[in-house]
């Protein structure tokens, strides 16, 4: 049980540390490329990995959760409410993304404006629940 438990925790921090490197290629790729059909693909492809990594660290995390017998926590609950902040923001970026055209300049704008301040908000919230998850112990 113990094995089990520890492996989880590794699989589910390598997953949020991969995760925050998709993220931060996600921001880097939207303030340095200025062209929209390139950034649109570059965005469908990057978007696999991003949720790959996003559906593993809930997965783990559902793991983790049972291993602990579902006692909720301080630790806990933050990571809950970080996950369903992800869901919610990617499905609200998802239908954006979806909008947005080619032709259309101001879908585009809000597309980009939307997802490079998704991007930011979603790093700060893994770096700052990772810091007091896994650095602080609560």
């Amino acid at each position: 049980m113990q094995q089990l438990l520890q492996l989880s925790t590794k699989i589910h921090i390598i997953s949020i540390f991969f995760t925050l490197c998709i993220i931060l290629l996600f921001i880097f790729t939207f303030y340095k490329e200025k062209d929209y059909v390139v950034l649109t693909r570059r965005y469908e492809r990057y978007t696999l990995f991003y949720y790959f990594f996003l559906s593993s660290i809930i997965f783990t995390g559902l793991i983790l959760f049972t291993l602990i017998h579902f006692q909720f926590s301080l630790k806990v609950s933050l990571m809950i409410l970080a996950t369903i902040h992800l869901i919610v923001t990617s499905i609200k970026l998802y239908i954006k993304f979806k909008q947005s055209r080619l032709k259309d300049k101001e879908s585009q704008k809000t597309f980009i404006t939307y997802t490079r301040k998704k991007f930011i908000i979603d790093a700060t919230i893994l770096i700052i629940i990772g810091i007091l998850s896994y650095a602080i112990h609560i």
